[in-house]
């Protein structure tokens, strides 16, 4: 393997960041450091209702019993209450549900401009595996790359696609808690797990969620289950409501943070409170920004970002790595 000109000083410092004894919140002070608002923030941010009376009174309906198509109305999450963070749906504003999932009857370019304002833009960013690895890579479905050639409607691709075959095991990017099991049914995202991490498990400021669709059968983890870095959370399949073509075996990975511990699961999405979407590149960067508005502004020596793994037999690459690819590297 190439041996990549990285000191063991900058891999550890940059994997294994301290935090404070009472690192249950991150300091104020990283707030610009953790979202850059855009000015287009200004417009979306924390918005609870509609912009006018209409777009209110549409929402309103696709978030109680409208959701429509034979589908059936969701149910909380039971087996969530009582987990660390959780809370009612209700305190999720109408914005953050927006930003993660799609809800029959809102206005399609309404929901993407959404996206975009809280992190869903590209950024440029490329993973350069530690040691010169060979990794699964990202194919072209790439972060936030516009997918409305592919729909019937304005979109783009909340997470990136690394094409591996099927029933390949799917690893844990990091320590944490399952806080979301979907099966998705007549959903393109297919069977869907998803974890949320806190900022020690990470070294990162703030709270993240990994979210890993189209997988090939529902995982055994149960909600409320404590996992390792590197845990099995599933196998690679193809799962989820197809469109024109045959969707190739594929892991959908992505990435969501907040500043806020607190988030939410209705049955269909998991939602962290005033959350945004990462970059999933970014999620391995050693220090900030974090934001997808400040990453797309790096000049072009900045865009490469040194990503830890697993290798086959288990061991992680640095040994202090707190954040790893999602499939094992030789």
């Amino acid at each position: 393997m190439v041996v990549r000109a990285y000191s063991l000083i900058l891999l550890l410092s940059a994997y294994a960041v301290p935090l404070a004894a009472n690192a249950g919140a991150p300091d104020e002070s990283l707030h610009h450091a953790i979202q850059a608002p855009a000015p287009q923030l200004a417009q979306f941010g924390n918005r609870k209702g509609g912009g006018n009376g209409e777009r209110k009174k549409k929402r309103r309906g696709d978030m109680g019993s409208g959701f429509g198509g034979g589908m059936a109305v969701p149910e909380p999450c039971v087996r969530c209450e009582g987990l660390d963070g959780f809370v009612p749906g209700g305190e999720i504003s109408e914005d953050v549900r927006l930003m993660v999932g799609k809800m029959k009857g809102v206005d399609k370019a309404e929901a993407v401009a959404i996206q975009k304002a809280r992190g869903g833009t590209e950024t440029g960013l490329v993973a350069e595996f530690i040691d010169g690895a060979a990794c699964p890579e990202i194919d072209s479905e790439q972060w936030a790359i516009d997918y409305s050639a592919k729909r019937p409607w304005p979109a783009i691709h909340k997470g990136v696609d690394i094409p591996q075959p099927r029933g390949t095991p799917i690893r844990a990017v990091a320590a944490g808690t399952v806080v979301g099991k979907f099966m998705n049914e007549g959903n393109r995202k297919g069977i869907e797990v998803m974890l949320r991490h806190t900022p020690q498990q990470t070294g990162l400021p703030f709270w993240t969620y990994s979210q890993y669709t189209h997988l090939e059968a529902m995982s055994p983890l149960a909600i409320g289950a404590e996992v390792m870095i590197g845990a099995e959370i599933g196998r690679t399949s193809n799962t989820g409501k197809m469109g024109r073509r045959v969707r190739r075996d594929a892991l959908h990975f992505a990435i969501l943070y907040s500043q806020s511990p607190d988030w939410s699961n209705d049955g269909l999405f998991v939602t962290p409170k005033d959350g945004y979407w990462m970059d999933p590149n970014a999620f391995y960067r050693p220090s900030p920004p974090y934001d997808s508005q400040a990453l797309a502004a790096l000049p072009a020596d900045q865009k490469r970002v040194p990503v830890a793994f697993m290798k086959p037999d288990g061991g992680i690459i640095p040994p202090a790595a707190k954040r790893i690819w999602p499939y094992p590297c030789e």
